[in-house]
């Protein structure tokens, strides 16, 4: 009986030990051929280690099986559940049908010749894969396999996948399976990192992306804050101003006598403050178009009621119904700043305790209301404000309301308060 003694070498790797392989000793020519092999696998080693990208570990690293095994082909399966494999990569085969890899590129996991490296969790050698006792046959248009081996890609316990060479002219032997199977716990390593590296990049690309939106919802929000207090200084000081010019003038041409040239020089004072107002309220209302809603128009009808309640001594809610559709544009933008806009007259002007803002979808349209429960408006508001030299904001929504083939009703409530119904198609 021959006894065979051992000897063992260590692989380090960036000054860590990271294997230790232990091989028969044998005569000084093979000795001197094997550390020839383990100086290439030591520098290989380092070179796959230095790769971030996962097509090109596994490229690099099956190329190098290949050479390392003297195989005419080979492949890298990498597990996508525990009972699929994916060929992640192959070398030394190019199937006459195009379609091949697209028909059997998964491969469920089963006991086979290679598939025991899985299976088993251990290394597989075959030098006559034809009468194997594991032998389960191969999908058409698959070369022949003569000779075989394998190895696990492992990761400390678990398992990933798999190394397989085949058709080494002489035969695999245990000595190649011990390089084989020791380069491999490199390259499950340098897929491990890949796969960081790419969960990594893509983590950097969502909090960018992130940074971005929340960057731009603040500068959104922060821009629609200086419109709105624009807005509230135009409406506030100088249109109130030009209205009170406005009454002042009027006051002066019914109270004093006044000769033809100056009456008509104050009414043309008269008709110049009527033109401005309009136009300060054309300004206002421009100063509302951009609104930055990219979270939509019940996300800020809910925030513009939500505000409302708190600041104000006012109970507002709101109430939606049917399925939320996205509308276009336009008709999201028409919809909140006419809500806006009615919940600000009534917390101006309508002495209201609640109000509440009503939002129903159906399949052809969508229907706004805005009712309280405060003084409501006269019957002569009601009827002539369309004519009216004020109530500007009324008429610019009822006008943007029918631009979009909607309809526009306000009135007085059955028991109390002012009520605004508007419907508009989903396809405006």
């Amino acid at each position: 009986m021959d006894i065979v003694t051992y000897c063992s070498v260590e692989l380090v790797l960036q000054g860590h030990r990271v294997a230790r392989v232990g091989f028969p000793k044998m005569e000084k020519s093979r000795t001197a051929a094997f550390r020839q092999q383990l100086e290439s696998l030591y520098s290989i080693s380092i070179e796959v280690s230095r790769l971030h990208e996962l097509p090109q570990v596994l490229d690099r690293a099956l190329g190098c099986c290949l050479d390392l095994t003297q195989s005419a082909f080979g492949f890298i399966g990498l597990l996508n559940g525990s009972q699929e494999m994916d060929v992640a990569a192959i070398k030394g085969f190019e199937p006459s049908d195009p379609r091949f890899y697209e028909k059997f590129r998964l491969i469920p996991v089963r006991p086979s010749v290679f598939g025991v490296v899985i299976t088993d969790r251990r290394s597989k050698i075959s030098n006559d894969v034809l009468h194997d006792p594991d032998q389960v046959g191969q999908p058409p248009g698959h070369p022949p396999v003569r000779t075989f081996m394998g190895v696990p890609l492992q990761v400390g316990e678990k398992v990933i996948g798999m190394i397989g060479v085949a058709n080494k002219l002489s035969g695999y032997t245990a000595d190649e399976e011990r390089l084989l199977s020791t380069f491999a716990n490199q390259v499950a390593v340098a897929i491990e990192n890949a796969r960081l590296y790419e969960d990594q990049r893509r983590m950097i690309a969502e909090l960018e992306d992130l940074h971005r939106d929340l960057s731009q919802a603040e500068r959104d929000q922060v821009l629609r804050e200086e419109r709105e207090r624009i807005a509230a200084e135009l409406h506030d000081r100088i249109e109130q101003a030009i209205f009170s010019l406005g009454l002042k003038v009027n006051a002066i041409m019914e109270r004093e006598p006044v000769t033809e040239p100056i009456a008509s020089g104050l009414g043309e004072v008269k008709q110049l403050a009527v033109h401005t107002s309009e136009a300060v309220r054309e300004a206002i209302f421009a100063l509302s178009l951009p609104r930055p809603a990219a979270s939509g128009l019940l996300a800020e009808l809910r925030r513009l009621v939500r505000e409302m309640g708190k600041s104000e001594e006012l109970e507002a809610d709101l109430v939606v119904s049917g399925t939320p559709l996205k509308l276009n544009p336009e008709s999201e933008q028409t919809l909140y700043i006419l809500a806006r806009e009615a919940l600000a007259n009534v917390v101006r002007h309508a002495q209201a305790r609640r109000v509440l803002v009503s939002l129903r979808y159906s399949d052809e349209h969508v229907d706004l209301v805005i009712q309280d429960d405060g003084a409501g408006a006269s019957e002569q508001i009601l009827n002539h404000y369309q004519e009216s030299g004020t109530h500007f904001g009324m008429k610019r929504s009822r006008r943007q309301v029918e631009d979009l083939g909607g309809t526009f009703e306000v009135r007085n409530g059955e028991e109390s308060g002012l009520a605004i119904r508007v419907q508009i198609p989903v396809r405006a």
